[in-house]
């Protein structure tokens, strides 16, 4: 006699094997939104520290300075820089411009574009630096090179936690040849 249903084991089967799948797809999926979420961050991250790595070197580029006034100071044990900047080309500081880290609870980089004017005027990746150092490059012998200038920001989505799949970190070193100029 044939039968015109399913058994009950069938329909049982049937619904562990769908229970499976839809299990599977689950999975991927939330896999997918934990890896795109992580990897978004860590981008903003990357580009809030890429910014403010960007400014800095096209300033420091543009330093001018002598024996007397020199071009490119560093200060507060490498977490702020001073830079003299020739405005109207004729080889001459025009003005003095400053980038200056600032740990918790800012996490930025400040940067006063006049410092004669002690007006701050620009605050970079605002929230998620961890550390900005400035340091005059070494040769092998260990002894300071004061036209190379070397930059290290490290940035994270919180600075005040731990780095982790949801807090990622970034780490963004530049070294700058200068154009010929003293240095303090």
């Amino acid at each position: 006699m044939l039968s015109k249903g399913f058994s009950l084991t069938e329909i049982l089967i049937a619904i562990v094997l769908m229970s499976l799948v839809m299990l599977t797809v689950v999975s991927v999926d939330i896999t997918s939104r934990r890896y795109f979420k992580g990897s978004s961050e860590q981008v903003e991250v990357f580009d809030e520290a890429k910014i403010a790595m960007e400014h800095i070197i096209r300033n420091v580029q543009r330093g001018v300075g002598d024996i007397d006034n020199p071009g490119l100071a560093i200060y507060d044990g490498g977490t702020r820089i001073r830079v003299n900047l020739d405005d109207d080309g004729n080889g001459i500081a025009d003005r003095t411009i400053e980038y200056m880290y600032q740990n918790g609870p800012d996490y930025n980089i400040v940067f006063d574009s006049d410092v004669s004017a002690g007006n701050p005027t620009e605050d970079f990746a605002d929230g998620k630096l961890l550390s900005a150092t400035f340091a005059f490059g070494k040769d092998a012998g260990d002894n300071d090179i004061p036209n190379h200038l070397d930059i290290e920001i490290v940035a994270r989505q919180d600075p005040s936690q731990e780095v982790g799949p949801d807090n990622p970190e970034t780490t963004l070193t530049s070294s700058v040849v200068l154009r010929a100029m003293s240095c303090n």
